[in-house]
């Protein structure tokens, strides 16, 4: 059974770290008897009130962008089924919600790893909606406490995907310390010839450090949308200019704005990484990603990224404390001032699988000549059932 639903969370990061690494919970929580299937229901319950105190300087001048406080509802459901179809071939499924949210939009069944799939001890393949092995190792384990709005998406070049669907994915069974996963599927459907491509590998030595590496390509990936030409009627009396510059008498239909092709790019990315269990209670995480993104018939932009965690467990206690940084890109060759930087830390207390917690950032993200400086305050409590 794929068994690592929220190994993402904030409570499967708080069990990983009383473990020596990596979360592999035992489920129980069998609804009913419905058939010979064997079915289960689980989930995460996880709220915080969050406070964003931000800043935005552009041109010199300062204005104050916070928005106060907000409740977060990152609760979900999900359900999985199996049943042994041949000996060795074991046939499983998952469907599982996203998000709550704010309204309950992003709700739906099947937001997030949705998928049918084949296991035995040969490891096992799945098609549907899940994570890249790229992505995977992205999210966890280098983007808890609070990383994410820098590491995980955003950068300013786009290279890989994260939880996709029209993908088949392949993981490899333990062979003595080292697995690998593999993917590819489709892109955008409606893009001919728009596929990608992923492979992940991992090896824990001695129950103490794990590295990890992965990989990911896209062919064809649309990066922005075709733009039809828009067309005005000029009735100022002074006349119009139109797309190009020229004038435009009075009374004239003329071109207001030019059209454009869309536009696709290939693109590629790797991620190089570890993480270790230290004497004590302590604890360290870090990794690289780099990635370009070449648009046919433009230029081609690159950037590359690194994640580096400290933790240290007392008994229940925990406290992490990360940083993130974007490294200012180019394009063409050309550096963009545009790098970011957060820095998170964290303190949770686990206690009959419950997990209060208390997280301080400062995000520091430019874009487009603004820079814009954010203080994040978040208290919260989850629980995995």
């Amino acid at each position: 059974m794929e068994n690592k639903f929220f190994k993402r969370t904030l409570l499967g990061a708080a069990v990983a770290m009383i473990s020596t690494g990596s979360f592999a919970g035992t489920e129980s929580s069998q609804v009913g008897i419905i058939s010979d299937f064997n079915v289960q229901a689980y989930g995460v319950a996880a709220i915080s009130v969050v406070n964003y105190d931000s800043e935005e300087t552009k041109a010199g001048v300062k204005t104050d962008t916070g928005t106060g406080y907000d409740y977060e509802n990152e609760s979900r459901i999900g359900f999985r089924a199996s049943k042994d179809m041949f000996e060795n071939v074991n046939v499983f499924m998952q469907i599982e919600s996203g998000y709550v949210g704010e309204n309950g939009d992003g709700a739906t069944l099947g937001n997030r790893d949705t998928f049918l799939g084949l296991q035995g001890d040969w490891g096992k393949v799945r098609f549907g909606r899940m994570l890249t092995p790229m992505y995977e190792v992205i999210d966890w384990p280098y983007a808890n406490p609070g990383l994410g709005a820098v590491w995980d998406w955003g950068g300013d070049v786009k290279y890989n995907r994260d939880r996709h669907g029209d993908m088949a994915r392949y993981d490899s069974a333990d062979l003595n310390g080292f697995t690998f996963n593999l993917a590819t599927g489709r892109g955008e459907s409606s893009v001919k010839d728009n596929y990608f491509y992923g492979a992940g590998a991992h090896y824990r030595l001695a129950d103490m450090i794990t590295f990890h590496a992965a990989v990911e390509t896209e062919t064809d990936r649309k990066v922005s949308d075709k733009v039809d030409a828009a067309w005005d009627y000029c009735a100022t009396p002074s006349g119009c200019k139109d797309a190009d510059g020229n004038d435009v008498a009075q009374g004239s239909d003329y071109q207001s704005a030019n059209s454009a092709t869309a536009k696709y790019a290939d693109t590629f990315g790797y991620l190089v990484g570890f993480e270790a269990s230290l004497p004590a209670g302590f604890g360290i995480s870090a990794a690289y990603k780099s990635g370009e993104s070449d648009v046919q018939g433009g230029d081609k932009s690159e950037q590359s990224s690194y994640s580096v965690i400290g933790q240290y467990w007392n008994g229940p206690w925990g406290f992490k404390l990360g940083y993130a940084a974007n490294m200012e890109s180019k394009t063409a060759g050309v550096k963009q001032d545009d790098e970011d930087s957060v820095v998170s830390g964290q303190l949770m207390y686990v206690h009959n699988g419950f997990v209060p917690y208390i997280r301080l950032a400062q995000r520091d993200i430019k874009s487009g000549g603004t820079q814009t400086d954010t203080f994040v305050t978040r208290v919260g409590l989850e629980y995995g059932f």
